[in-house]
């Protein structure tokens, strides 16, 4: 087998960073016809299906994310290649696809992005907010924010910063309901927890020694998105989650107070997960240089 078609293999990349058909189409200014039929010669030649297609939406099989995988490289290589030789003023420009958890969106980082844009009239950002994590891949994104280890080793990883959480509740919460003493105490509070298909009846914590503990969770409030379950804790609904930068400020404004200090959840890395060869483009190499920043002083 040999891909002799490059045109193909480029826009094979785009229609998976791009997310869509008609998109890679509008960018390529083609009819959405003449995608599909270069997609279905790129498909000949592998002699396999590369993608899922449906209405909604595409996804990569299993021989569509290798393709993917090495031709990315290529395309990217291609593109520096180009930028060098024929440099047009700003680097950055172009579109940048960024998946976030709901609680990486902070004003903070709004605010950075926003200068961003003013500096590149150039630069797009299109931002999706999933509270699951996201292969950049298969989800047509340049950057995903990832937390904890990373297993899959075709992606490349970037370290962001180190998170640590706590235990934590309104001062309204606690007047009204008690402030807990012991770990055990929490069964018989309102625990605010995360939603999933399995539910969360635990917390995993840490002591003070280090040592691993689990400690049983009441409660009668659930939800799927961790900056609702943030604004909960502020509401008065429960004993929250939430990190140690921003038990420091709540602490400053008299909004939150720390529960059980001696016990906190285990640190864990927040990495940008990025295609194979997406990093030389200068626009996605800024904004993983951006997120670095933002979570370093968040």
């Amino acid at each position: 087998m040999a891909f002799d078609r490059l045109e193909d293999l480029r826009t094979f990349a785009l229609v998976v960073d791009s997310g869509s058909l008609s998109s890679a189409a509008r960018t390529l200014q083609l009819s959405t016809n003449a995608v599909s039929r270069r997609l279905q010669r790129l498909e000949a030649q592998a002699g396999a299906r590369l993608l899922h297609r449906t209405t909604r939406r595409i996804s990569l099989t299993d021989e569509g994310r290798i393709v993917y995988t090495r031709c990315s490289r290529i395309v990217a290589e291609l593109d520096a290649v180009e930028d060098e030789l024929h440099p047009t003023g700003d680097p950055l420009q172009g579109a940048v696809r960024l998946a976030l958890p709901p609680a990486a969106a902070t004003r903070h980082l709004l605010h950075s992005i926003s200068t961003a844009l003013s500096a590149h009239p150039a630069l797009k950002v299109q931002l999706r907010i999933a509270n699951t994590s996201v292969d950049p891949i298969a989800g047509g994104v340049d950057i995903a924010l990832h937390v904890g280890p990373v297993s899959d080793s075709s992606l490349i990883a970037r370290l962001l910063a180190t998170r640590s959480w706590v235990l934590v509740a309104s001062p309204e919460y606690l007047k009204r309901h008690g402030t807990p003493r012991t770990l055990t105490d929490l069964a018989n509070h309102q625990c605010l927890r995360l939603l999933a298909d399995r539910p969360q009846r635990t917390w995993n914590l840490v002591d003070r020694k280090g040592r691993r503990v689990k400690a049983l969770v009441g409660g009668t409030f659930e939800c799927d998105d961790s900056r609702v379950l943030g604004d909960a804790v502020y509401a008065g609904l429960g004993i929250g989650v939430r990190s140690d930068e921003e038990l420091a400020s709540g602490l400053a404004a008299g909004t939150l107070v720390h529960v059980l200090p001696g016990y906190r959840f285990g640190a864990f890395e927040l990495y940008a997960l990025v295609p194979p060869g997406r990093l030389r483009i200068p626009r996605v190499a800024a904004f993983v240089e951006l997120l670095r920043e933002v979570m370093a002083n968040a």
